[in-house]
């Protein structure tokens, strides 16, 4: 049997950045969509890391796919504000920071001209030539059905075995990707429906696949590739699964015996709970945990060893890459990492997955940068609470090299 790659995409908006900008790294500035998929298996993929997913679709440059985040006019057409008549929902988001800032349907249409070659394709339809004369690549791509309060899961393999559904219809690309968009409460303002396909889709509407616990789809792909094994002819053991995130905030809790903070904007400071302050925290903790839990399991899955000591870290068959805003712990205290000022890094903390002003978009290019100079942490698979590595690779340099030694 031969090596079964996965590669995984975390949600997170215009963050997704960092995604295209490990994969230029890995397969070239300007290498194809198709040219990357033809290294893969099985792609799954979750809301902003569905948008990137569409690009390598669409066959475009990654430079091309950067630029679905990094350029004004292309963001606008995904992140559309919304209009005067949503009079309620600015006065809540000025005044509480809580409610919709964007619109449902004019995002479909942005994402519907991203795509103009394969958008309007249904998943199970799309061509061999999406792997360069290779087997294409099966996709996956998770929501969460609004009414029936469960996740859903579009694939381009119909009959795969993890498929319990009777009605195997798949949506098109266009329409998976703007379901796995689908940011709730304080985001896009209504559930992504399917006006093309209602005879189909037309009762159901769904959110982003985050609120199903799948803003890291990587637990997913495995579990679907372990689930058609004999399918595909995959031997657990030749599983090598990538998965890219896009950036995750993790300081530290200050208590007794922990490490001092060199400053104020390094650790978590607890705050009194109030209802809208925890309607915020839970519409964001969607995307770290189980999200940041799903690595560590699937590696678990797959029979990867495990280590509560940093002396005897381990690696495995899954490969992790996701910068890490979070300080270092260097002599007993808590300081900057050296790629990022402190002005930086307290802006970082502060930004939202929907970050669409150019300077907030121009910082999160620079953190990536950063964290591919290896002057930023990359997240281990697993930490201990003081960010030492347990299992994994805690640098960009070494998680590239530890995907390059699969035979990238």
């Amino acid at each position: 049997m031969s090596t079964f790659k996965i590669l995984s995409l975390d949600g997170g908006g215009t963050w997704a950045l960092i995604q295209v900008r490990a994969l230029q790294k890995i397969y070239g500035d300007d290498a194809t969509g198709h040219e990357v998929l033809s290294h893969f298996n099985l792609v799954s993929a979750n809301s902003g890391g569905s948008l990137v997913l569409g690009g390598l679709i669409e066959n475009l440059p990654l430079s091309e796919i950067g630029a679905l985040f990094s350029d004004a006019n292309q963001r606008s057409k995904i992140f559309v504000p919304l209009g005067i008549i949503h009079l309620i929902d600015k006065v809540l988001e000025a005044t509480l920071h809580l409610g919709p800032k964007y619109s449902t349907s004019r995002k479909l249409l942005g994402i519907q001209a991203a795509l103009p070659k394969y958008g309007a394709t249904p998943l199970n339809e799309l061509p061999a030539s999406l792997a360069n004369g290779r087997a294409r690549p099966r996709i996956l791509i998770p929501t969460f059905d609004y009414d029936l309060r469960r996740e859903t899961f579009f694939r381009s393999d119909t009959n795969s075995l993890a498929n319990g559904m009777i009605d195997k219809t798949a949506p098109t690309v266009a329409e998976a990707i703007h379901a796995s968009t689908n940011a709730p409460i304080n985001y896009f303002d209504q559930p992504a429906q399917f006006p093309s396909s209602p005879t189909v889709f037309g009762s159901h509407r769904y959110w982003d696949g985050a609120v199903a616990g799948y803003n890291n789809p990587v637990l997913a792909a495995v579990t679907e590739t372990l689930a058609n094994q004999s399918r595909y002819d995959v031997d657990p053991s030749q599983l090598r699964v990538l998965s890219i995130g896009t950036g995750n905030t993790s300081l530290p809790l200050v208590e007794r015996g922990s490490p001092v903070p060199s400053a104020t904007e390094l650790v978590v400071h607890p705050q009194t709970p109030w209802l809208a302050a925890d309607i915020a925290e839970m519409a964001t903790s969607i995307m770290s945990d189980p999200p940041d839990a799903a690595t560590y399991i699937a590696h678990v899955m797959l029979g990867g060893a495990v280590s509560c000591d940093p002396q005897q870290c381990k690696s495995g068959l899954v490969v992790r890459m996701n910068p890490l805003i979070r300080p270092i712990c260097k002599d007993n205290a808590w300081v900057l990492p050296s790629g990022l000022s402190d002005t930086d890094f307290a802006r970082l903390v502060k930004l939202d997955m929907d970050a669409t002003n150019p300077e907030d978009v121009k910082l999160i290019d620079h953190f990536c940068a950063q964290w591919i100079q290896d002057a930023v942490p990359n997240q281990a698979v697993r930490a201990n609470e003081r960010f030492e590595t347990l299992i994994g690779q805690d640098l960009f340099s070494s998680a590239l090299k530890a995907w390059r030694d699969f035979g990238a």
